[in-house]
């Protein structure tokens, strides 16, 4: 569990902004949230909110709720180093730290999720090889699932945050890839087997797709509730996207779905007209496109190499402000999907059969 303390004036920039000081303060007197504890920094002694405090803040006076049902999400574009994985490591953490039960599905065989949500922290660093050998033997991902050695709970792994989960990327991904060929139903594996499940206990399933269409992607589109793409501002990525976005249209045609497909502009630069210009183009030309961006910054990476979300490593930076208003946004769009839907025969929307009193018992991440 996360042990940092964070003072009053970061954690109401992390959900929201400065404005928030006085209803966090209300909270803390009547006592609805932890009280600030006293800590020592450096030579001085400060007071704050801790780390495993957040998500009861965040959940009562942040900016991403929870939803009405359980919303799978898929984060993928056909081009790599374009903030994709970044962007999933931020919408989870920033989810758990809102109080949304959350697990982050890999599918990627380079692993980004994986080690962006420190779940290999150790492993690079150390010159024990049994310890190595021993981590990587006791790591159960989605192709032990596929071959039945592992029931799905025994995949999922914490992390720091009591919230947040994940199903680890393994190197069996790339068998996985080419097994899922040989089934009947091959696109629906991950949905029927994986991610329905999953939203039985979970308010939110993210999916980290690899950078290029195989079978674990179309699974992972057929799964999901809305597709999150990254669009790099850069002039490589501007031509990549027609050719995405066709490839795009034909797949749900072709399934006859039609999930939400929010485009999330990144890595634009404010020091570089073509980059500004390609940005705007984007919101005035593409569908789905929404309004706010992701910058290239140091903060940024920074905040990935230390396995945090943006608000939690620089709260209040221009960075993390926008990066807070794109994670609104997605959230607004994922809202009004659920608003638009077809109601159950009530009015209401019907819940999920609980799973059996036996079955929470043996899930030891509930």
């Amino acid at each position: 569990m996360d042990e940092n303390y964070y003072s009053l004036k970061k954690v109401a920039s992390m959900f929201g902004g400065p404005e928030l000081k006085e209803e966090i303060t209300g909270l803390e007197e009547s006592g609805d949230i932890a009280s600030q504890e006293k800590y020592r920094s450096g030579a001085l002694y400060r007071k704050g909110f801790k780390g495993s405090d957040l998500s009861k803040i965040g959940s009562k006076v942040g900016y991403f709720k929870k939803f009405d049902r359980p919303v799978s999400l898929c984060v993928f574009t056909t081009k790599g180093g374009v903030l994709k994985s970044t962007l999933a490591l931020n919408l989870a953490r920033v989810a758990a730290l809102h109080g949304l039960k959350t697990c982050v599905v890999g599918l990627d065989i380079q692993g980004d999720v994986t080690t962006a949500l420190g779940f290999d922290d150790g492993i690079e660093d150390s010159e024990d090889l049994n310890y190595i050998l021993e981590k990587l033997n006791r790591t159960k991902g989605l192709s032990d699932i596929f071959n039945n050695t592992v029931r799905l709970n025994d995949a999922i792994v914490p992390t720091d945050n009591e919230n947040l989960f994940l199903i680890p990327e393994t190197p069996e991904l790339v068998a996985l890839n080419d097994s899922l060929s040989n089934i009947n139903r091959r696109e629906f594996w991950l949905k029927e087997k994986v991610v329905d499940p999953l939203k039985e206990y979970f308010d939110l399933v993210i999916m980290d797709c690899s950078p290029n269409w195989n079978k674990l992607t179309t699974n992972a589109l057929v799964a999901c509730d809305a597709l999150v793409s990254p669009l790099e501002c850069k002039i490589n990525n501007f031509r990549n996207f027609k050719v995405f976005s066709k490839f795009l249209l034909e797949f749900k045609n072709e399934m006859k779905i039609d999930f939400e497909s929010i485009f999330v502009p990144t890595r634009y630069s404010l020091n570089r007209k073509l980059s500004l210009d390609i940005l705007e183009w984007y919101r005035s030309s593409v569908p789905g496109c929404i309004s706010g961006a992701v910058r290239e910054s140091v903060s940024g990476e920074e905040a990935t190499a230390l396995n945090k979300s943006l608000m939690e490593h620089c709260p209040g930076k221009a960075p993390a402000i926008e990066l807070m208003g794109v994670l609104s946004e997605i959230h607004r769009r994922v809202e009004t999907l659920i608003d638009n839907e077809t109601a159950g025969p009530h009015g209401e929307w019907q819940q999920k059969p609980q799973a059996s009193a036996q079955h929470q018992e043996n899930n030891s991440w509930r």
